[in-house]
């Protein structure tokens, strides 16, 4: 594990010699933009794999890839399976080193090193077998073309997840679709939008959080009850009406961890400026261990309706949808209800050189890091350590105050078991900047829940997760992140004869992404 993490970390810290170039840049004029374009690469690939049994398995992947230099990125993806195996709910989560450099006229060459956690099986027992401890390395180099406005091409890649059944390497291919955006510096958060970024942002985005009902029809796995799902989703609009997404779904009750992604297409009806119906089309792979949860390979196709009643940028949503996997036998009915938060197109420059949009610039933290859990304890007994990957996103809105949110997953075994993950919810104070202005601190408290990678008779509840950390200065954009807390299931100090208990403590380090965005 020594190993892992070293590599984690060198991931997060990679190219930070770039970054200290421009650490001192002088303040623009105030008449001058506040905003910048940035850009990124969104990369879908796709990779038919033979397991060591002989078995035939796949993963379907999807990473954003954001540039230190002109030829390498840094980022983040997650994959899973769709049309080989019976491994439906199978998923890896993992942080990607990508170099990327233009041979000649329209031939692009690129290699890539991705480090994380990967887990899933057929049956809980086979967690083993499949998934081994659950780090997961994936190593891949070729050749890609550009079409024009996309880039398609083929890797070699080598994919293994340590002591495990995945162990292999074979052709890829991928397709990758530059993107680009206004952002702030980090350094001007709290400042107003002027005339000069009327124009900030062409195409309306939507940002959503919904809890969604899933009932199962004629379910033939060992679950056959209800499932309550935590559902964020991106959406973003190509015009006035159209929209592509990408959306997650995370078992919050019923079957905890059950998990999906997907994204597709949707098309928005607006009745009355306030009321609209939105319905959408979505593509993707999600389940749970496959006899319990039968979803079969993964494949799932998700046709769902939304209602909307807006004021100002916030919109309540209730929905209805339906959700199947046609390799599978799973069919599920969902209702849900839930807030979508809308950025919303900037005014066109052509209304005047005084139009001003009504925006302000929010702080926005990506930390992407390795967290060490150590002195960890399960029912009072003492257990192996673990490392997560984790990814936590910070919106400040207010000069101090920030809400948060994090997804960590493990890459070694949690009680014989691989799949350990985390997610969770909170708020924290962030204080100035200080020591030359290259370090802030930060004090953040979060509640979520885990999966302990087994059954749900096991669960150990809700947890609580305060932390201390600072962030040290590279760039206006770039920082090392650093973070000690401590995790504790709240059952044991609120529930009597509570008996499933966990607690541990945490360092993290790595790295962060931050700038600002129009609010």
């Amino acid at each position: 594990m020594h190993k892992v993490h070293a590599a984690l970390v060198c991931l997060a810290c990679s190219g930070q010699a770039v970054f200290a170039e421009g650490a001192d840049q002088a303040p623009s004029p105030a008449e001058q933009s506040l905003l910048e374009d940035a850009s990124g690469i969104l990369m879908f690939d796709y990779q038919s794999l033979t397991l060591t049994t002989g078995e035939k398995f796949d993963l379907h992947g999807v990473q954003y890839l954001h540039p230190l230099t002109d030829w390498l990125y840094f980022g983040a993806g997650l994959s899973g399976p769709m049309l080989h195996g019976d491994y439906g709910g199978f998923f890896t989560a993992a942080a990607t080193l990508h170099a990327q450099q233009r041979l000649f006229g329209n031939w692009y060459v690129d290699a890539g090193l991705s480090v994380g956690a990967g887990a899933g099986g057929s049956s809980v027992q086979n967690i083993k077998v499949l998934s081994g401890d659950g780090t997961y390395v994936r190593k891949y180099a070729g050749l890609g073309y550009d079409m024009g406005g996309y880039i398609l091409g083929v890797n070699y890649s080598d994919v293994a997840i340590a002591n495990s059944q995945i162990d292999g390497a074979s052709f890829s291919f991928f397709v990758q679709k530059p993107i680009s955006y206004s952002i702030g510096s980090y350094g001007d958060s709290g400042r107003a939008l002027g005339a000069v970024d009327a124009d900030y942002r062409a195409h309306e985005s939507i940002v959503s959080f919904d809890y969604n009902h899933v009932t199962q029809i004629n379910p033939t796995g060992k679950y056959g009850g209800d499932i309550g799902l935590v559902s964020p989703q991106y959406s973003q609009f190509i015009d006035d009406d159209t929209y592509w997404f990408l959306g997650l779904d995370l078992g919050y009750s019923g079957l905890i961890w059950y998990n999906q992604a997907q994204g597709g297409f949707g098309r928005r009806l607006s009745l009355t400026p306030n009321f609209h119906l939105y319905g959408q089309l979505g593509l993707g792979t999600g389940g749970w261990v496959t006899d319990t949860f039968d979803t079969g390979p993964g494949l799932v196709i998700y046709p769902k309706v939304k209602a909307e009643l807006r004021q100002g940028r916030i919109g309540a949503t209730a929905s209805a949808g339906y959700y199947w996997a046609p390799m599978g036998t799973s069919k599920n009915w969902t209702i849900g209800a839930g807030l979508n938060y809308h950025f919303d197109a900037g005014t066109p420059a052509a209304s005047g050189p005084d139009t001003a949009p009504d925006s302000t610039l929010r702080g926005i933290r990506l930390n992407l890091f390795d967290r060490y859990a150590f002195a960890v304890e399960s029912n009072g007994q003492k257990i192996d350590n673990l490392n997560l990957v984790a990814l936590q996103a910070d919106y400040a809105f207010d000069d101090h105050w920030y809400v948060t949110a994090q997804i960590a997953a493990a890459t070694n075994q949690f009680k014989g078991y691989a799949g350990y993950v985390e997610g969770l919810v909170g708020i924290g104070w962030q204080s100035d900047m200080f020591f030359s202005d290259r370090l802030q601190g930060f004090a953040q408290v979060m509640y979520g829940m885990n999966d302990i990678g087994i059954d749900a008779a096991r669960d150990v509840g809700a947890l609580l997760y305060p932390s201390v950390g600072l962030n040290y200065s590279l760039s206006d954009n770039y920082a090392i992140y650093g973070q000690f807390g401590k995790t504790a299931s709240l059952g044991q100090y609120l529930e009597p004869n509570f008996t499933n208990s966990f607690e541990n403590l945490t360092v993290g380090l790595g790295l962060t992404y931050r700038f600002s965005s129009p609010d």
